[in-house]
């Protein structure tokens, strides 16, 4: 059974109060972000595969950097 069949079947066994309560929890996050979000995650995205852009992956060569 894969994991979606599994949780099908979890779902579909589900008394109605625990269904709103799955719905509740799990709900938004189907929702889809709005232009503004979209769009700063697009820059996002842009900018952690620019090799153009300066990074870190030492938080205190950050910080030395931030300082300096």
């Amino acid at each position: 059974m894969s994991t979606k069949e599994l949780a099908y079947n979890i779902i579909d066994n589900l008394s109605e109060e625990q269904l709103m309560a799955f719905v509740s929890l799990f709900g938004t996050a189907a929702e889809i972000p709005n232009e503004e979000t979209q769009a700063a995650m697009l820059e996002a995205d842009r900018i952690a595969y620019d090799s153009d852009v300066k990074g870190f992956t030492d938080t205190d060569e950050l910080f030395k950097e931030l300082l300096s």
